[in-house]
């Protein structure tokens, strides 16, 4: 798909990536990004550098449609990925407890029942 300049400058205002910014992550000059988004792009800017830039902007989370731009949804970790880092996380929560004393309610409590 052929991407517009308005397209590229709104992808970037998306994102909220400045000029200089998405020039350094698509290894561009911010001249090049500014004629990009001035422009109509097949006029001024070569056909790689356009495709270099537009695939920057999709690795940050841009996504390029008929006569617009979107966001693309953040990917949702896998669900027993998540149990396993949770698990992983009790467990070393554990090891670290284990052969201390613990706080009982008269550590924690006078005798009326108030924190101490």
């Amino acid at each position: 798909m052929r991407v517009t300049s308005d397209q590229i400058r709104a992808a970037r205002a998306l994102l909220r990536i400045d000029q200089a910014d998405l020039a350094a992550r698509a290894q561009v000059s911010v001249i090049t990004i500014r004629r990009l988004e001035a422009a109509d792009v097949s006029d001024c800017v070569a056909p790689a550098t356009v495709e270099g830039v537009r695939q920057t902007l999709e690795q940050a989370g841009a996504e390029f449609i008929p006569g617009g731009v979107r966001k693309r949804p953040a990917a949702r970790p896998d669900a027993q990925a998540r149990y396993e880092e949770l698990r992983a996380i009790s467990l070393r929560s554990a090891a670290r407890l284990q052969g201390q004393d613990l706080l009982t309610d008269a550590d924690l409590y006078d005798e009326d029942g108030l924190p101490a």
